[in-house]
Formats: C-alpha cells, structure tokens, sequence
C-alpha cells in the first residue's frame, strides 16, 4: 500500500510535462525568485498574476508551503506557534492567528518574502521543517484592510461579514485594531432510516435544522520598539457569539410500501458565550548573541447551552413528552516562559528556558424529563465537575549548521503535572513525560533536500473527555473519565523535497508512529446502568504516507495556472479492547485528497479556480456501537474573481457543489459489541446543501 501512495505521486509528478526534473535554468536564473543557502526569497513581481490584496495572499501562493497555527495537539506553548515570521520575528501566539496577521498587511507594504527551507541558526523553527518570512518595506506607516462578505444559504438566508483592521503609529508605537463580525443562517437537512437486526426498514424521518449564528470579535495589538535592544508586543482579543436553533423533524412507520406518521419533534435553543484572550511578549537583546523572551498568556473562555427541551408529539394526541438539556463551562488558561537564546557563532544556536501553564474546565450537565404532568431530574455520572491541570516543563533546544549542506536540531523538554479533578469525581495524579526530540536536514543542492527526524510527543489533554454529556438527538450518552490520561507518541519521520521552476515542489513524506495509552471509546459500568467513554485503549501504530505538489500547467496550455496537489494515506492499528482483534483507529480515514486550481487572466484581470477535498470512508468504535461515516463524492468549491474595478478585488464563490451530503450508518448491539449481536441498524444522510458567497476586499 505504501508503495501505491509513492507510485501514485511520483507518477502524477513524472507525467506532468511542466516539471523539469532534468537539469536546466533554476530558481536562481530569474530576478523574481532567488536560491541561497537554503533560503528562496520571493519578490513582489512573482506575485503579480495573482493579484493580492494582503501579504497572506501572497504568502498562500508560495510553492510547497502551507500556512500552520501550530500543532494545539501538543502540549506547551512552544509548539502553539506557527511557522511564519514577520521581519525575521514571530508576529501571533494563541491570542492571534496566523491568518489575521496577514489579513492585515496590505500587499503593498511587503518588500519580498523569504521561504526558509531548513534550519539555520538565526531562525527558531520550533520544529517545523519550513517557514516563511514576511519582509516589510522601510517606511509602511498607516494602512488599513477590509473583507466584506454576503453568503447565501440553502436555506435562502443572507449571512453578512466584515473583517476589518487598521494599523497606525500612535507616539512611539504602531497599534493595530481588527474588527471580525458577522452572522450565518445555515439549515442543516437529515434523512434517517431506521432498521432491525435483518436490516428491514422500520421508521424513517426526515427533519429540517434552521441554524443562526452571529459573532463580534474585536482584536487589538500594540507594538513598541522600546529601544535598540527592548521590544513589547501586546495582543488582546475577544469574542462574543450567539447561536440559536430551531428544529422540526416527523418520523414515519414503514409496513412494506405504507408509511404511517408515527410522532414529530421539536426543539428550540439558544448558545451564548465569550471568550477573551491577551498575550504579552518583552524581547531584549542582552548582548550581540544573547536575547532574553518573556511571553505571558491568559485565556477566559464562558458558555451557556439551553435549557433546550427536545419534545415529542402525537400525530393525535399532542405532547407526549420532553427531554431537557442544560449545560454551561467556563474555560481557563494561565501561561508563562521565559526563554534564553544564545548564538555564540554562525554555526550554533542554543535555546534554554522554562514555562508553567495552568488549565482547567468547570462543566455543569443536566438532563431532565418533562412527561407532560411533572419534571423529574435524571442522575447522570460525572455531570457537574472541575478539571486542572497545573503543568511545569524546562526545555533545551540546539541547532548546529555542520556545514553548507548539513544541519542538525536537537531538543529535550522535561515536563511535571498535576491533574485535579473535583465535584462528582475526585482526584489526584502526578506525570513526568521526557520530550526528546532530534532532526537532520541534508541539502544536496538548490533543488533537493532531505530530512530525518524523531520525537516523543505528549497530546494536549481535552478537558471535555473528563465530564459526561448526553446527545439527546443523536440518542448517545457518554460518561466523563476521570481517569483519562494524555496519549504519548514515538515519531520516526523521513522526508525528500525536490522544487523545479520558480512555481514548481514536491514533497514526499513517511512517518511511523508508535503510541502508547491510544485514546479510543471504553466501557464503564456504573449503579445506574453501562456507558461509552472517552478512555485509553492501550497501545497503537501508524504507518502514513504523505506527498505535496505545486506545479505550473503551462505545458498542458493553460497559462498562468498553477494546481497544489495533497493526498495522504494512513495505515492505523490498534488491539480492539473488546474483541481482541486488530483494527484501524477510531475516527481516522485512510485516505485523504486536496486539489487546489487557480488560473489568472493579467490583461483582463480576472481569475477563476476551485477546490476539492475528499476523505474514504471512517469508522468509529464505541463499546456497544459501530459507526462509517462517508462524505460520498468529496466537497467541490468554484470561484471567479476579478480586480478590474477601483482597485477591489470582487468575488463570486459557490460551495458545496456536489451538494450529496454526508452519509452515516450505526449498528447497534444487543449488549457488548463484542458479543456481535445486532440490535438495530440507524441510517443518516446530513445536509447543508450548496451555498453562495459574493465578497469584496481591498486595502487603504
């Protein structure tokens, strides 16, 4: 299977004219793109044809890269910054994105772009094996961006948007204020089949979900070159959002070609919350080879879900009965790291440091039932719960350019916690995990590079694992585990990049992945009856393959256009818990394929493209349930574009083409599934059929 994935990329790259594998001009022979020293810097003019508005157009269209947050599945705050760089710095953290960032530099005021494509002692890749770095011109003082967007439901429903910022010197500052906000009116359609054991059709329904959501988000960043030696970056952001729904669903009988109203549910209700988040970084230069960074963060996240009643009618006789779900949390995060950075020579780079991060959720669950005459509360396990995480960890990072084609990063992060868990369950652990970690970059020239790397991670542990829920429509309990623990993973990693043309790279990466207490869906049996729950599974392997591709199609005569190809394929393993036999993963999908197109018209300036994701099918392993999700035919965008009118780039965009909807089927056992006794089997086909988008954006 492994050498079907490689096949397939290798073949698609072969068989594509425009790829120059043989020798001939490089990067290095046009003044828009230049190679040195594992470093392509990027001019303006490469940009041109595509017409951007704000740097992350530009940074989006660079050949191989992928714009990354950074990995929130691990823990620390180092691994939760992404792999861009602002005038050599890094610009966002948690409280920004990426995205955001670039949104609100306007084209105009980049003087090129750097892709730096291994590591060099004077970048902190912090792990990832490429980085871009976004030049500004000498002299970008006032400038603005704006978004504004109008989507079009199935449902009919208009969904403005504007996406603001504006960034201006304020004394010896710069301060930037961003504005996010908007509403969506998408309807969500599902055709269910329920069946018995031998898979005849019982009931059937169909419901209609009307969904609103409206949010107000305001940022603000503040950056200040204190002197020569002291800079203070400050970032804030706040979110504050609303989300109602209003669902109406009838149900049918089925008796071989009769169907016979069976019963109708309603439900109504109304999710408000807020979130705000500030994050303060010092940088000081203590000599010419030492700087010193304090990076503080605090996060404060509330919502309020319900009351919600899900009732039931009679097609006769009314209501018969209802169920309610209330639920409200509040989320916290409280960071700090210092970090020590020295680079005694050209050679070296060393990074020393440490950080202490506290987490915690507070849940509050309940379910009660409405017979139509009195309200009785049922008891669920683990409802009502607080969950924290106090979380130490001293870290050393080192990157040695052994010679001009190779270069070798080495880590160790030592980490300390402290689970707490109190309320309806209590209790207290201690963890150590040691994070080594190891990477060697070979360049043998411009063109083709190389790169093997291993570590251990440790995942960021989900508060939300730790409390029980009910989904009333879905029909699924699932109890809180307090004794959930965070998944642990060896990674082994090669990866061979080759790049052709100033457009064109390829990418082929294999990993393998040892994983230790797996998280997966467990069994536990408690007074009031048998639960599914989020729990470790034991130990698990993953093979992945993984090939990248951005090449011009010029030789097939379409000029000016260019297609980013990714396909992934994983090969997952674990000992079912149940039944003792080896299974994929729950949740994951075998195969994965992204497709983007983009072709522009300079002269005319106009530009069209699209964009296909598709997954194969995934399965879910639950203790009593089995699950295959399929999103059939894949999700297919178009667009069209042009920038002919005062300098606006005007869209019109349609999603969801296909419009087939997502496919699910459940088999449900009669106990254990290890048992293999079918009970029913449930059918689900869900919808948010097509939408449409017209947007327009430029800078000021």
């Amino acid at each position: 299977m492994k050498s079907s994935v490689a096949g397939l990329a290798l073949g698609a790259l072969m068989g594509t004219p425009a790829l120059a594998w043989q020798s001939g001009p490089s990067a290095t022979s046009t003044p828009q793109v230049r190679t040195q020293s594992g470093v392509a810097t990027y001019q303006p003019g490469f940009f041109t044809d595509y017409a951007p508005v704000t740097a992350l157009d530009m940074v989006s269209r660079v050949p191989g890269f992928g714009l990354s947050n950074g990995d929130t599945s691990r823990r620390g705050l180092g691994d939760s910054f992404g792999n861009l760089l602002i005038n050599g710095r890094r610009p966002s953290n948690k409280s920004l994105s990426l995205q955001t960032v670039l949104q609100r530099i306007p084209a105009d005021d980049v003087a090129h772009v750097e892709l730096i494509q291994e590591a060099l002692p004077q970048y902190d890749m912090r792990g990832h094996s490429r980085l871009v770095n976004v030049v500004l011109r000498e002299g970008a003082g006032r400038s603005g961006s704006w978004d504004a967007r109008v989507q079009i439901s199935d449902s009919g429903r208009l969904g403005p948007r504007l996406i603001a910022s504006y960034t201006t010197p304020v004394g010896p500052t710069e301060m930037t204020f961003g504005l996010d906000t908007g509403m969506s009116g998408n309807r969500v359609e599902r055709h269910t089949a329920d069946h018995d054991a031998s898979d005849v059709e019982l009931r059937r329904g169909h419901d209609n979900d009307q969904r609103q959501y409206e949010e107000f988000a305001p940022s603000w960043s503040m950056n200040w070159d204190i002197d020569d030696e002291s800079r203070l970056r400050v970032d804030a952001r706040a979110n504050i959002w609303t989300w109602h729904r209003v669902r109406f669903a009838e149900f049918q009988t089925v008796s071989g070609t009769t169907l016979t109203p069976a019963w109708f549910e309603h439900n109504e209700t109304e999710n408000h919350g807020s979130l705000y988040s500030g994050t303060l970084s010092y940088q000081r230069d203590l000599s010419e080879q030492l700087t010193s960074e304090t990076l503080l963060l605090a996060t404060r996240e509330r919502y309020e879900d319900g009351p919600e009643a899900y009732e039931t009618y009679d097609p006769l006789s009314g209501f018969t009965g209802a169920q309610i779900v209330d639920a409200s949390g509040e989320i916290e995060e409280t960071a700090f790291r210092q970090t020590l950075s020295w680079d005694p020579d050209e050679q070296h780079s060393l990074e020393v440091g440490g950080e202490h991060a506290v987490n915690a959720r507070d849940t509050d669950f309940a379910i009660a039932i409405d017979d139509g005459t009195t309200v009785t509360m049922l008891d669920l396990p683990v409802a009502s719960t607080r969950v924290e995480e106090a979380r130490s960890e001293l870290f050393a990072n080192h990157v040695w350019q052994i010679n001009d084609r190779f270069s070798l990063e080495s880590g160790l992060r030592y980490e300390f916690s402290e689970i707490t868990q109190t309320g309806d369950a209590e209790q207290t652990r201690s963890f150590t995990y040691p994070k080594p970690s190891v990477t060697l970059n070979y360049r043998s020239d411009d063109r083709n590079r190389f790169r093997l790397s291993g570590r251990r991670d440790v995942d960021q542990l989900d508060f939300g694992k730790f409390a029980s829920s009910v989904d009333v429509q879905d029909g699924n309990s699932t109890l809180g585990n307090p004794d959930y623990v965070p998944q642990r993973t060896w990674t082994l990693e090669g990866e061979w990049e080759r790049r052709f043309g100033d457009e064109g790279s390829f990418s082929l990466q294999i990993g393998y992945d040892w994983v230790e207490d797996l998280d997966g869906w467990i069994s536990i049996t408690t007074p009031t009856g048998v639960f599914d729950a989020p729990g470790n599974i034991g130990d698990g392997t993953n093979l992945r393959v993984t090939g990248n591709m951005t090449t011009p199609l010029d030789s097939l005569g379409l000029n000016n256009a260019v297609l980013d190809v990714f396909l992934e394929w994983y090969n997952t393993n674990v000992e079912d818990p149940l039944t003792g036999e080896d299974r994929h993963w729950s949740g994951y999908r075998e195969w994965e394929l992204r497709l983007d197109f983009r072709q522009t018209f300079p002269q005319s300036q106009m530009a069209w493209g699209w964009d296909y994701f598709w997954l194969s099918n995934g399965e879910v392993f639950r203790a009593r349930e089995y699950q295959e999700h399929d999103n059939t035919d894949g999700d297919l965008d178009i667009y069209v574009e042009t920038t002919r009118f005062f300098g606006v780039t005007l869209r019109a965009q349609v999603d969801g083409v296909f419009n087939d909807g997502d496919d699910r089927r459940r088999v449900f056992y009669d106990g254990s599934r290890a048992n293999g006794i079918i009970d029913s089997i449930d059918y689900q086909n869900w919808s948010m059929g097509r939408t449409f988008q017209i947007s327009a954006r430029s800078t000021f």
